[in-house]
């Protein structure tokens, strides 16, 4: 599996909108944590960005971007921007990832 870093930037205005589908955004994204084609390895806000930043490992891009366009948070049109990066964790926790 590749791991990715993906970055969100969330769309302007969009603070309500966030706020009312988090449980759903959160929910979705906790379906990654066990073994599958996509997993999430961690995740969470980055709040001087007004963005956050998820670690996925997945066995392709494919499958990952179709992970990404079916978050909750896009869906309804809250994240403004996603930058995928592949990224190999070489050092601490997630270095079992790297490839």
């Amino acid at each position: 599996m590749t791991v990715f870093a993906v970055e969100y930037a969330y769309a302007e205005n969009s603070t309500e909108l966030r706020n009312e589908h988090r449980p759903a955004h959160r929910e979705y994204l906790g379906g990654f944590l066990g073994e599958g084609a996509v997993r999430l390895l961690a995740s969470g806000p980055t709040p001087v960005n007004d963005g956050a930043l998820l670690i996925f490992a997945a066995e392709s891009p494919e499958a990952l971007n179709e992970v990404l366009l079916n978050d909750p948070f896009k869906k309804v049109g809250g994240v403004g921007k996603a930058t995928v990066t592949e990224w190999n964790p070489v050092m601490g926790l997630l270095n079992e990832f790297a490839s």
